[in-house]
C-alpha cells in the first residue's frame, strides 16, 4: 500500500464525513497496492460499562449500569483548549471510519501493513485525531472571522442526523453507540469549521492577492501551523484504548 502523503486530505476528510454523504476524502491518503486476505472487524473497541454484582432479577445494577453509560458519553475523550469531543460524537467518527474502509477495501483491511511498517488501523486512527484536532482548531477560531451557523444552517443539520439515523437503523445505532444528539453536534461541528475554513481562504487570497487553490491551501497550511501553537490539546485514557478495526 502506498500513502499519499498530502496532509490537506484529512481536513477535508473530517469536513466530509458528515455533510451530504458523510464520507469523505480522508482515505484518499492511501492507495492499495494490494489487497491481502482478511477477517471481519469492527472499527473500534466499544467501550463497555460493566455492572458488578447483577443480578437477575434485581433492577438496581442495571440502572447503574445505564447511568454510568450516560456518563461515559459525557466524556471528553479530546479537549482542544475550551473545545471538546465528547464519546457520543466519537462514536459517530469512528462508525463512519470504519464504514469508508470496509466499503472500499473489504472486510478489516486493519492489519494491512503499509509501505513504513504502519499497519493501516494505527494509521488511520492517527489521521482521524489529527483531522478532529483541526476541526475543533478551526471552530474555535470562528469568532476572529465573526462566522456562525444560522438557525436554518442548525436546522439542516438535524435533518442531516435525522436522516442518517434512520437510514442505519436501530440496531446498528445501538451496537455502535450512535445517537441523534451526536450526529447533530457532529453535523453543526463540521458545518461550522467548514465556514470558518473558507473565511480563512478568503482573507488570505484578500491578503495575499493568490487566487490558485494549491497557493491558498499552502498558505492556510502555514496559518494553521501558527493556531496550532496556540492550543493544548489533551487526551482522556478512552481514546488510548480505541482500536480501530477491533471486533466490538
Amino acid at each position: 500500500m502506498k500513502k499519499n502523503k498530502a496532509g490537506f486530505a484529512v481536513f477535508c476528510f473530517i469536513c466530509g464525513i458528515i455533510m451530504g454523504a458523510i464520507i469523505g476524502v480522508l482515505i484518499g491518503m492511501f492507495l492499495f497496492g494490494n489487497k491481502t486476505g482478511q477477517t471481519t472487524g469492527e472499527t473500534k473497541e466499544p467501550v463497555t460499562v460493566e455492572s458488578e454484582g447483577q443480578t437477575q432479577s434485581g433492577q438496581e445494577p442495571q440502572a447503574e449500569t445505564e447511568a454510568d453509560a450516560r456518563e461515559e458519553d459525557t466524556i471528553s475523550v479530546i479537549t482542544v483548549g475550551d473545545q471538546t469531543i465528547s464519546m457520543v460524537e466519537m462514536n459517530v467518527y469512528l462508525y463512519q471510519l470504519r464504514d469508508f474502509y470496509t466499503t472500499q477495501y473489504g472486510e478489516s483491511p486493519w492489519n494491512t501493513t503499509m509501505d513504513d511498517g504502519t499497519l493501516l488501523g494505527d494509521y488511520a486512527k492517527n489521521e482521524l485525531y489529527n483531522g478532529l484536532v483541526r476541526t475543533e482548531i478551526l471552530i474555535a477560531k470562528a469568532g476572529d472571522y465573526d462566522v456562525a451557523l444560522t438557525d436554518e444552517e442548525k436546522q439542516q443539520c438535524a435533518d442531516a442526523a435525522k436522516e442518517y439515523i434512520d437510514s442505519l437503523g436501530s440496531a446498528i445505532c445501538q451496537d455502535f453507540g450512535l445517537t441523534l444528539e451526536g450526529v447533530t453536534t457532529v453535523n453543526e461541528k463540521e458545518a461550522l469549521s467548514t465556514k470558518v475554513y473558507n473565511a480563512a481562504l478568503d482573507q488570505l487570497s484578500s491578503e495575499t492577492g493568490e487566487t490558485s487553490d494549491e497557493a491558498l491551501a499552502e498558505a492556510f497550511e502555514e496559518q494553521y501551523a501558527q493556531w496550532q501553537s496556540e492550543y493544548t490539546v489533551e487526551t482522556d485514557p478512552i481514546w488510548d484504548n480505541i482500536v480501530v478495526g477491533s471486533v466490538g
